[in-house]
C-alpha cells in the first residue's frame, strides 16, 4: 500500500487551515495495518516524520519490530502549503525511489486522500491502480455536484442554486432565495472549498446588489468580496438557505468498490464551530440512534447513483438534519469523493481495538460490546508551542488516559507533528459509552492545558 496523503485542493484553500503541512499525518493510522504480516506500507510525505510519532503508531501493533521492517518512510523533505502530489511530481528521484520499493507483482495501489489529474498523473508515473474515483466524475463531488447528484438520487436538498461562476450570479440566486422566503440568512460555498472554510453567511436583508452590501461573515479569516469573487469565478459556487437551528450535521462514509458494491462503513455526527456552525471540528461516533438508518438509507441511494457513474473508493457524504429525533427532516448537504476528517479517527479506533464494524447496528463491536468515541484535529493549547510529541505522549499515558489494548479503551493521539511550531495537535477518545467518551475528551484537555514547553507539568 502507497499512502498519499496529500490535501489535493487550491493553495489559496490550504493556507487558511492551521499547521495544515503537518495534516499529512493525520493518515499514520495505516501504519497500524502492519499487524498484517502480509502488509508493506509505503508512506509518502512531504517533511520527515518525527521518529518518536512514528515509534508510536508502531506501539500499537503486537510485534513493533517486525512491522517497522515492512514500513518504508518516503519525503521530498520540502515544506509549504503546495500539495504533496505536486512535490512528488517534480522530485523523479524520489519516483525512483518509490517503485524500486514496489513488489513488481501488481499487488500493491496507491491510495490517496483526495483525488485530482496530480493523483492519477503520479499513479501513472508509479504504475499503480489508484483507489479513486476516474478524473471525469471527480466533479460529482464538489458542491454542484453533489446538489445534482442527490436530486438523481431522491435525496433532499435545502432550498438554493448551483453552477454559480460570477458574483453576479450569486447575487441573482440570494435574491431568489429571500424572495422564496422562509430563511433570513444564506450559505454560499465554494465547489472546492473544504472543512468549511470556503463557505461565507449572508443575511437576507436590504438589496442584493451590490452583493457586497449585504452583511457578511466569511469563514475563513482575511477573506473579503474582493477576494472570494475570483474564486467563485475560478471554480464554481452554490448558494442555499441557512438552517436557522439543525438538530445535527451527521456524516456517513461509504465505500464503492471496483465492481460497483456500495456499503456503509460508519457514521458519525460532526462537531461543528466557527460562524453559524460552519467549521468542521471534530467528530462523535456513531451518529446519534434516532437518525442513523436514515441517513444511512439515503447515503446508500447517493452511492448507487454514483456507482452507475463509475466512481469508486472512499467517500463522505454530509447531511442536515431538522425538526425533532421523533420525525427527522433530512438534507445532503454535501459529497465528499475521498476521504475526510472522520476517516482517521475511524480508522485508528477500528484498528487499534481490532474491532468489527456491524451495519446493521452502527456500531464498532470489540469482544461482542461496542466501542464509540469523540475525536478532534483541534486540540490547541498556548503552553503546547515547542512541546515535542514525545512529552504530550508521556504525559497522556501518565495522566493513566492512553489506548489499553487489553481494555479496547482509552486515548489516541494524532497531528503531534504540529505541536512545536503552533501548539496544535489532534485526538480520539474510546471508550464503551458516550458518556465515557466525552468524560476521557475533557480529562485529556485538563491534562493538555497543564503541559507546558519541553512537556514540563
Amino acid at each position: 500500500m502507497v499512502v498519499l496523503p496529500s490535501l489535493s485542493f487550491p493553495e489559496s484553500e490550504l493556507a487558511k487551515i492551521t499547521a495544515i503541512d503537518h495534516y499529512e499525518e493525520r493518515l499514520l493510522c495505516t501504519v497500524l495495518l502492519l499487524d498484517r504480516p502480509d502488509v508493506r506500507v509505503v508512506y509518502l510525505t512531504s517533511r520527515p516524520v518525527d521518529p518518536a510519532v512514528v515509534d508510536y503508531h508502531l506501539g500499537f501493533l503486537a510485534d513493533p519490530v517486525a512491522a517497522r521492517a515492512r514500513l518504508h518512510l518516503v519525503t521530498v523533505d520540502e515544506a509549504g502549503p503546495r500539495p504533496l502530489t505536486q512535490k512528488l511530481l517534480e522530485h523523479p528521484e524520489v519516483l525512483a525511489r518509490i517503485r524500486d520499493l514496489l513488489p513488481g507483482d501488481g499487488r500493491a495501489a496507491l491510495l490517496p486522500f483526495n483525488v485530482t489529474a496530480g493523483e492519477w498523473a503520479l499513479a501513472a508515473a508509479l504504475g499503480l491502480p489508484l483507489d479513486g474515483p476516474p478524473l471525469d466524475r471527480v466533479a460529482l463531488g464538489s458542491k454542484t455536484g453533489s446538489r445534482r447528484v442527490a436530486r438523481h438520487a431522491g435525496v433532499a436538498v435545502l432550498e438554493g442554486d448551483e453552477a454559480l461562476f460570477s458574483v453576479e450570479e450569486l447575487a441573482s440566486a440570494v435574491e431568489r432565495l429571500r424572495a422564496a422566503g422562509g430563511t433570513r440568512s444564506a450559505v454560499v460555498k465554494l465547489n472546492d472549498g473544504f472543512s468549511g472554510q470556503g463557505n461565507a453567511l449572508v443575511e437576507l436583508a436590504g438589496p442584493t446588489r451590490p452583493l457586497a452590501a449585504m452583511p457578511t461573515t466569511f469563514c475563513a479569516g482575511g477573506e473579503s468580496w474582493p477576494t472570494f469573487g475570483p474564486k467563485i469565478a475560478a471554480e464554481g459556487a452554490i448558494v442555499e438557505e441557512l438552517l436557522a437551528s439543525p438538530l445535527a450535521s451527521p456524516s456517513v462514509q461509504l465505500r464503492i468498490s471496483p465492481v460497483g458494491e456500495v456499503r456503509v462503513v460508519s457514521t458519525h455526527d460532526q462537531i461543528l464551530g466557527g460562524p453559524g456552525n460552519q467549521v468542521y471540528l471534530g467528530c462523535r461516533f456513531p451518529a446519534y440512534p434516532s437518525y442513523r438508518s436514515v441517513i444511512s438509507r439515503a447515503a446508500l441511494a447517493v452511492g448507487e447513483v454514483l456507482a452507475g457513474e463509475g466512481v469508486i473508493g472512499p467517500l463522505g457524504i454530509d447531511f442536515l438534519v431538522a425538526g425533532d429525533h421523533d420525525a427527522p427532516a433530512v438534507f445532503l448537504s454535501e459529497i465528499n469523493l475521498r476521504m475526510g476528517g472522520t476517516t482517521h479517527p475511524f480508522w485508528m479506533a477500528r484498528l487499534a481495538t481490532a474491532g468489527r464494524y456491524d451495519p446493521d447496528r452502527d456500531e464498532l463491536m470489540v469482544g461482542g460490546r461496542p466501542r464509540c468515541y469523540v475525536a478532534t484535529d483541534n486540540l490547541k493549547h498556548p503552553g503546547l508551542v515547542g512541546c515535542p510529541p514525545a512529552a504530550v505522549i508521556a504525559a497522556v499515558a501518565g495522566a493513566g488516559l492512553a489506548f489499553d489494548r487489553t481494555t479496547g479503551t482509552g486515548v489516541t493521539l494524532h497531528l503531534l507533528g504540529a505541536l512545536a511550531q503552533h501548539g496544535k495537535m489532534g485526538a480520539t477518545c474510546i471508550a464503551e459509552h458516550p458518556a465515557a467518551a466525552e468524560e476521557r475528551f475533557a480529562e485529556l484537555s485538563a491534562v493538555l492545558a497543564d503541559v507546558g514547553p519541553g512537556g514540563r507539568r
